[in-house]
């Protein structure tokens, strides 16, 4: 028992082998016992995924808005630091059939936090965001022989995950403090995600191109993204966004390794469901930084695409096989709506920084 506290959330178990001729993966069968607590090497997140179960450190320029502007600095653009803390915490995972097919069970854990640390009085959290689901379900299926430059197809299904946002204490005091017309919006809610994965890297430090599609469900149509109450906000401008579901592409190339590192080039494009109550930004004078009011029509509870890229280095230390054996810095590149809690209903939302990720 001693044994398998210590291996959750620490281990990264490697039995993988590449073949110098395709690069195909060349595993053994697992027997039960060796199999508990080990994670597996397949549907580990691409690092153009905004919430994620990698650690993330990023300091970017971002979009301002007196929505979350606690200082009152008023400008356009302002560098903030967001870090992402996450982990998939390994039940069991295997392979079996001479290592054709692998499967894994595993349970997922995220934390985000957005901060204005260059906002010297007080350095406040603006938003903390949570996802975590019960059970994740992987599967692989590794190919005899590539098709077309296919090695491999991965699905992954999550039929419970949770996520639900919160702001930072100084911002809802200063909301409550100004009287303003939404204090705080509640966006909590269950959903069910499937992935798609084609060309898994598998654990492989070899070229590869990998492509992932992922699709999001409520759980609950009518409950929706989000609620508020009367104590929070004008319930008459709150209302439900229409669209029960989000999806995703992703692609993410890797190089070949030489002297352990190897570029890494993620994107992803994103569909997903702005909020449907107002925002306004910090500048009025400009078509991108005016208000906005629940009359727009045009703007409210719709579903609109966004854009996600990240190109870096990565480091793979050969010498261990546990987390954070991989380091990764790279710059990120973010276009479309907020990706964060309440504050999704701002459409135009843009982010430039510096990023560094541990596998």
């Amino acid at each position: 028992m001693q044994k398998l506290l210590f291996l959750i959330g620490i281990l990264l178990t490697i039995a993988v082998k590449a073949e110098n001729t395709n690069d195909t993966i060349v595993v053994e069968n697992t027997k039960f016992w060796d199999g508990v607590a080990s994670m597996a090497n397949w549907n580990r997140p691409l690092w153009a995924d905004m919430h994620s179960t990698l650690f993330r450190a990023e300091v970017s320029w971002a979009v301002n808005s007196s929505e979350y502007d606690w200082g009152e600095k008023g400008d356009t653009y302002r560098p903030y630091v967001f870090s992402n803390l996450g982990v998939d915490l390994p039940v069991w995972s295997g392979n079996f059939s001479n290592g054709k097919y692998g499967f894994n069970v595993s349970m997922p854990f995220m934390i985000d936090i957005w901060l204005d640390m260059f906002e010297r009085i007080t350095a406040p959290v603006i938003n903390t965001g949570y996802r975590f689901g019960a059970f994740d379900f992987g599967f692989i299926h590794r190919l005899d022989n590539p098709w077309h430059g296919i090695k491999n197809y991965a699905i992954k299904l999550s039929p419970m995950k949770h996520e639900c946002t919160h702001l930072g204490d100084e911002l809802t005091i200063k909301r409550l403090n100004d009287s303003l017309e939404i204090t705080r919006v509640n966006v909590s809610y269950n959903y069910a995600e499937l992935v798609l994965t084609i060309n898994d890297p598998d654990g492989s430090l070899k070229k590869n191109h990998c492509f992932r599609f992922g699709f999001m469900l409520l759980h609950n149509f009518k409950g929706g993204w989000y609620n508020i109450l009367p104590e929070e906000g004008d319930v008459e401008i709150v209302t439900p966004t229409d669209h029960p579901y989000e999806f995703y592409l992703q692609y993410q190339y890797q190089t070949n390794t030489r002297k352990n590192f190897q570029g890494i080039a993620s994107f992803e494009l994103r569909n997903r469901p702005r909020y449907n109550y107002p925002f306004h930004y910090t500048k009025d004078d400009s078509d991108w930084f005016k208000d906005y009011y629940p009359n727009d029509e045009d703007f409210w509870g719709k579903s609109t695409w966004t854009i996600n890229g990240f190109l870096g280095v990565r480091f793979n230390n050969p010498k261990s096989k546990a987390y954070f054996s991989k380091i990764g810095a790279g710059l990120r590149g973010y276009m479309g709506i907020n990706p964060y809690g309440q504050f999704r209903s701002v459409p135009m939302y843009n982010q430039w920084g510096f990023a560094l990720i541990f596998e």
